[in-house]
């Protein structure tokens, strides 16, 4: 591969970055398995900062592939693919995290530190559109029960993650929102995003609209 843009795609790729990951299963036959793994093998030897799994290759190569897509549909077509995304993400400013134990309570409402939440793992596209933050509360409680005004969402070196910063006091909601059908609080182990409009209208799970 000859061009700079290329060039620049190789050096990204053997620097050290950290970011937010959802778990997808991708299947592959063994001949391409077996160079994927040769490749992994090669960066590794070649870069001074960073062993390369397998995964992580497969993981830029889509980034490149996404990159190149977006171009050709904006010079051939007209069509935004990040405008179109933004204008979906706007419609949802409000996340959903979980907590167990009394970490509601202590971090949340602010009983043992100022109120905030964390960790926060939310990627940065999505962080720019979020005014707002809410918990699902493990057993017993089972339920989301309030939220916060966002102030920031800022890395937190000390904490090691992304924390959330509240603008004001988190706020209860007129009906404690229960599982509904969803019944099993591993729905909100990994992070949801809704408007506050359904937060502030819904009683269970299944009144709440995600996007």
């Amino acid at each position: 591969m000859s061009t700079k843009a290329n060039s620049d795609y190789f050096k990204d790729l053997l620097k050290n970055e950290k970011a937010s990951k959802k778990q997808v299963a991708v299947y592959f036959d063994e001949l391409k398995l077996e160079r994927i793994d040769a490749l992994t093998g090669l960066f590794s030897s070649i870069s001074d900062s960073r062993s390369f799994t397998r995964n992580m290759l497969i993981e830029e190569a889509v980034e490149k592939y996404i990159a190149e897509s977006a171009n050709f549909l904006l010079d051939e077509h007209g069509i935004d693919l990040d405008g179109l995304i933004n204008d979906k993400f706007s419609k949802f400013d409000t996340v959903i995290l979980s907590s167990k134990g009394r970490g509601f309570e202590e971090t949340f409402l602010g009983e043992n530190e100022d109120m905030c939440w964390y960790p926060c793992k939310i990627s940065d596209n999505r962080s720019a559109h979020l005014k707002h933050i809410a918990i699902y509360r493990g057993e017993p409680i089972s339920a989301i029960t309030h939220y916060a005004d966002i102030r920031e969402i800022k890395y937190d070196h000390k904490k090691d993650c992304k924390v959330c910063h509240f603008d004001g006091d988190p706020k209860e909601l007129p009906n404690k929102i229960v599982l509904g059908s969803s019944r099993d609080g591993v729905f909100f182990r990994g992070t949801k995003y809704t408007a506050l409009k359904y937060l502030l209208n819904s009683k269970t799970v299944d009144d709440i609209v995600f996007g």
